[in-house]
Order: C-alpha cells, then sequence, then structure tokens
C-alpha cells in the first residue's frame, strides 16, 4: 500500500525491525528459562544381589509371578483380595513399606496393577522392588 502526497513519494509500509527485536528477546528468554523448567526425579538402580537370601521375617513381599499370580510372603492370594489383605497386614504396623518381587517375565500391567491397589486408599506408603 503506498500514498501519494504531493510531489514526494512517502510510503507507509509497516516496519518490522521493532517486531525482530521483541522476537529475539523472546527467543532468548526462552533458551534461558528452558534448562530451569525441566524436572524429574532422582532415581539409584541397585544391582543384582550376588546371594540369595530371604527376608527377615517383619519384612512384606509381594511376589507376581510370570503368569500374573500373586502371593504375600509365600501365601497365595487374587487381585480381588489383595487389598483387604494388605488392609489386614498394614493396619497393626507403623511401618507400611512393601517390597515387590516381579519375575523377569511378569507383565509390566500385572505390576503395576498390583501397586496402584497396594497405594491406594493409604495401604502402603514406601514401596521397594526386589532385583533377582
Amino acid at each position: 500500500m503506498s500514498m501519494e502526497i504531493g510531489a514526494s513519494k512517502a510510503k507507509s509500509d509497516i516496519n518490522i525491525t521493532p517486531l525482530i527485536d521483541v522476537l529475539l528477546v523472546l527467543l532468548i528468554i526462552f533458551m534461558v528459562i528452558t534448562p530451569i523448567l525441566q524436572k524429574g526425579f532422582d532415581t539409584q538402580v541397585p544391582q543384582k544381589a550376588q546371594s540369595q537370601s530371604n527376608p527377615p521375617s517383619n519384612v512384606i513381599v509381594l511376589q507376581i509371578d510370570a503368569n500374573g499370580g500373586l502371593s504375600i510372603n509365600k501365601k497365595s492370594v487374587t487381585f480381588n483380595d489383595l487389598g483387604d489383605e494388605l488392609n489386614a497386614i498394614y493396619s497393626t504396623r507403623p511401618d507400611k513399606v512393601l517390597f515387590v518381587d516381579g519375575d523377569d517375565n511378569v507383565r509390566y500391567e500385572d505390576v503395576i496393577k498390583a501397586v496402584d491397589i497396594a497405594k491406594s486408599q493409604g495401604k502402603v506408603e514406601t514401596i521397594g522392588f526386589v532385583l533377582n
């Protein structure tokens, strides 16, 4: 769009230089802030145990076999009864720690389902995983 005023030919175009300046400032701000916003969890993965030892008697271990079968300290239990069993066990305990021992070929879905049941309604506060 151009206009003619008198003898001089003045153009009324948009000056994009300030827009580019603002864009570059925003780009620099986002480049500086992005590394600060990254969040994650610090984890330590334990090494596999060299010798197989029996856990102490006061430790609760939830075993999950390759077919999705559950047992609490070698006592067989189903997914439907898992919540009730854990409530009975942890109702008298001050420490609500559960160890999950999954078979190497267990489905991830079965482990997550068992952990969800254990964590629901405050049955278990801390969950550890046993590596064999």
